[in-house]
């Protein structure tokens, strides 16, 4: 049954709008589109949408609406006091609360979409599972570099701090990893992503889109930091972390491999049959000139890959707006899903965490927690970092300056600044050719 609604009142001045159309200036066709494209993103999440599906956009007094069927909203910018039934709804509902208990934003999105949708607590533990597997690898790698001050204990409480940018720091640490190293490293972040939720659904639509699609490179650019460096000392982990972006390639673009692969699994795969891979050639000779060889061919497989599948790649926030109705999510129904998404999390990376403690001896498993970090970070950043501004000229002139900074061995602060400055400059040309 399609999804109903009347208007009674138009309100002001109320718009349907989406985001836009990107790229087309030089043709003389304007962007168009919403004015605060990540209150729209957000409100889509919140609801289970793709986030760039359409919405109603109000300028000072908003409509007044009958909703003739059961549906979710979500009303995100500025508070124009909005209410149903008389009883006044709350902007950017449960975002905050989600981004403090569950820090991983794939596995957030994939938790608000079930439980928008009603979801069942299966659903819900298997859609956290499969995007947060790389957590427990990541959790096993980190096991290996702590101190004794990391008991039992501290492990179970400061597992929750294992995420993508904690982990890429926390693995690059010359010294064990402490406990209280590890709380350090966990606790301004945590502020961050909170309070960063808060302050972006706020403030997101008082920077220019260009801005704020620049800024979104900088997280990839710091794990291109992170990687390089090791990749000059060690030939295994170069070709390994590069075999890694191809199969991860491979199983972003092909049709068949990315309607049938998730993302998370896609890493989970990308990175594991890599980290395997070296440590199949693992302390068997081979000299420089067959390295470069063999990463001479990667390199050729992904510039291959994006000139047969690249150009027929279409991204899903590009996909029609789906007409099947949503049920309003009680609380009898919310406070379950919630629940099971964040203990569900937490127990992926705190698991492993914990029963890794003793030291691996066996060199074959030892060197795959040498490489896994690198693989799976790899695996991550190609080639979704191309896709990551909304323009891909500008994701490549990121990349480009990112690589350029990492092999110089800037920090991982200039090297994010770095990225985030070389892909706004090219947005900015853009605007202008």
């Amino acid at each position: 049954m399609a999804a109903g609604i009347t208007i009674l009142n138009p309100g002001l001045l109320t718009t349907v709008q989406d985001g836009g159309r990107i790229g087309y200036q030089a043709f003389g066709v304007s962007v168009s589109g919403v004015m605060d494209p990540r209150a729209m993103n957000i409100a889509n999440i919140l609801v289970g949408n793709d986030d760039n599906e359409a919405v109603l956009e109000c300028t000072m007094m908003g409509p007044q609406i009958r909703f003739d069927v059961s549906n979710v909203i979500a009303v995100t910018g500025g508070d124009l006091g909005a209410s149903v039934d008389g009883q006044p709804i709350p902007t950017y509902r449960a975002v905050n609360i989600i981004s403090l208990a569950n820090v991983t934003s794939a596995g957030q999105v994939a938790g608000v979409g079930i439980i928008a949708g009603a979801g069942g607590i299966a659903a819900m533990i298997i859609a956290q599972i499969v995007i947060n597997l790389r957590y427990s690898l990541m959790g096993i790698a980190l096991s290996q570099k702590t101190d004794a001050s990391m008991t039992p204990l501290m492990r179970i409480l400061l597992a929750y701090g294992i995420t993508d940018e904690i982990f890429g720091v926390a693995i690059t640490r010359k010294h064990p990893i402490s406990a209280r190293y590890f709380f350090g490293l966990t606790i301004l972040p945590v502020i961050g992503w909170t309070g960063g939720t808060v302050i972006g659904a706020l403030l997101g639509g008082v920077f220019p889109d260009f801005l704020t699609n620049a800024l979104s490179i900088g997280i990839y650019g710091m794990f291109v930091s992170i990687v390089i460096p090791q990749t000059k000392k060690n030939p295994v982990i170069m070709n390994s972390a590069v075999l890694a972006c191809v199969l991860s390639a491979l199983m972003f673009y092909v049709p068949f491999l990315s309607s049938h692969i998730t993302g998370g699994f896609a890493i989970i795969i990308a990175a594991v049959t890599a980290a395997l891979c070296g440590v199949a050639v693992t302390g068997k000779q081979m000299s420089r000139r067959v390295s470069f060889a063999v990463l001479a061919v990667l390199l050729a497989a992904i510039i291959a890959i994006l000139f047969f599948f690249a150009p027929g790649y279409v991204s899903s926030s590009a996909a029609a707006v789906s007409s099947e109705s949503r049920e309003t999510v009680s609380v009898g129904t919310f406070i379950p899903l919630f629940i099971t998404m964040t203990i569900t999390t937490y127990l992926m990376r705190m698991v492993p965490f914990v029963l890794f403690r003793r030291k691996l001896t066996n060199p074959k498993v030892k060197a795959f927690f040498d490489y896994i970090p690198y693989t799976v970070l790899s695996a991550m950043t190609f080639p979704a970092i191309l896709y990551s501004t909304g323009s891909v000229p500008a994701a490549v002139a990121g990349l480009a300056v990112a690589l350029a900074l990492s092999f110089m061995e800037k920090s991982l602060l200039v090297v994010a600044i770095g990225t985030c400055i070389g892909s706004l400059a090219v947005s900015v040309l853009l605007m202008y050719i």
